[in-house]
């Protein structure tokens, strides 16, 4: 039995579908673990919204906590604490929420995908069988050299398989960071503005800007984690982080109209900034290394795959 090109063709079709499972599966695994670490999250912050909230409602009606800051003249004041407090608290459980979806849409996705890897170990088996077969006339040193080539086109299609997931996590990644770099510099225009003698409506603004840039920061927080995940399977690791802080300070700087709160909320989005070019300068880097290995990965299949050749042709 002779083994010919198209069968060879179609055993390396058939390795890299099945390493293309076993990364998808992986994947799958990691959206559960962290979907299950979110929704345990997502509870805690849901009893925390709650909580603020009865704090308000109780103020809000005639209560001895109500009637205590009454008599001190307070209540506005508590009440406006309380409310920005439960805004808080709201923001941070619906951040959650939209992380929670997210990786559900993920965990669907990759499972939805999954049905159509369930041929592959059949067809690989059948595949090296029949090449066994073809072996079967051929001296121990010819399956021993045959095993070795197979194996070291299994072991480097994987890693270009890792190698192509972690670049396009960086992208995505890249793209996020860059779209919270635009909103931050909208958001740090608007806040000069204000900072300069702005109204009220400047600052409500500056805030609708920072609202874009905090639901932004999640879309950075989830990719940059996926980013670093996939960068973790080809032994690298990618150490930046991105969180936002979700007060700065919003209900005293339009409330109150403080020139040193507007300072502070100012200083507090240029270090955002800096944080996100810094991000940013480590993405390119990452990919660009990335970019080399993929390149070098691709010579040394194609140098690979021409040996192979030439030994299935010869031997």
């Amino acid at each position: 039995m002779n083994w010919t090109t198209a069968q060879q063709d179609a055993l390396q079709h058939a390795i890299q579908r099945r390493n293309e499972r076993d990364i998808l599966q992986k994947q799958l695994v990691q959206t559960k673990a962290e979907l299950e670490k979110r929704l345990h999250e997502q509870a805690a912050l849901l009893d925390q919204w709650r909580d603020e909230q009865a704090d308000v409602d109780q103020l809000n009606r005639l209560s001895w906590a109500s009637l205590y800051y009454d008599l001190l003249n307070k209540k506005g004041q508590q009440l406006s604490k309380e409310e920005a407090e439960a805004q808080q608290a709201r923001l941070r459980y619906d951040a959650i929420c939209a992380t929670v979806s997210t990786l559900q849409q993920q965990g669907a996705d990759q499972e939805k995908r999954l049905p159509d890897f369930n041929d592959v170990d059949s067809v690989y088996e059948q595949l090296i069988e029949r090449k066994r077969e073809a072996l079967l006339n051929s001296s121990d040193t010819v399956r021993e050299q045959y095993q070795q080539h197979l194996t070291a086109l299994i072991h480097n299609n994987h890693y270009a398989q890792e190698l192509t997931e972690a670049k396009g996590a960086g992208v995505q990644a890249l793209q996020e960071v860059m779209q919270l770099q635009k909103l931050l510099d909208e958001a740090h225009t608007w806040g000069i503005w204000d900072v300069m003698g702005g109204s009220t409506i400047s600052s409500i603004v500056k805030y609708q800007k920072l609202d874009e840039v905090r639901d932004q920061s999640e879309r950075v927080a989830q990719r940059l984690q996926l980013f670093r995940s996939e960068y973790a399977d080809i032994n690298q690791t990618f150490r930046s982080d991105w969180t936002i802080n979700n007060n700065l300070t919003r209900f005293v700087d339009i409330f109150f109209d403080n020139i040193f709160t507007d300072w502070s909320v100012q200083a507090r989005i240029n270090e955002a900034r800096e944080a996100a070019e810094t991000i940013e300068h480590q993405l390119v880097t990452a990919l660009t290394e990335l970019e080399r290995q993929l390149a070098q990965s691709a010579e040394q299949t194609k140098q690979q795959s021409d040996d192979f050749q030439r030994f299935l042709e010869t031997v």
